[in-house]
């Protein structure tokens, strides 16, 4: 069993990026609560799947940090 693991980028205030682990882009977002949105989706649409955490980093101007979510 592949094991899916998803990362956020917050670019900006309009910006986040859902990507997988390995750096693919998956889809662009408004906010990074709709991509997190995005991947409760695909969980529940996969439900053999195992939940993973989803990292997010911020890679805004004024603000650097990196966080972990469960969705």
């Amino acid at each position: 069993m592949i094991i899916m693991k998803f990362c956020i980028r917050e670019w900006n205030e309009v910006t986040s990026v859902l990507m997988t682990e390995m750096g693919h882009v998956l889809a662009y977002f408004s906010s990074t609560e709709e991509a997190l949105e995005a991947c409760d989706e695909w969980y529940k649409f996969n439900d053999a799947e195992i939940r993973q955490e989803v990292t997010i980093h911020n890679l805004k101007p004024d603000m650097n940090y990196e966080s972990i979510a469960m969705i």
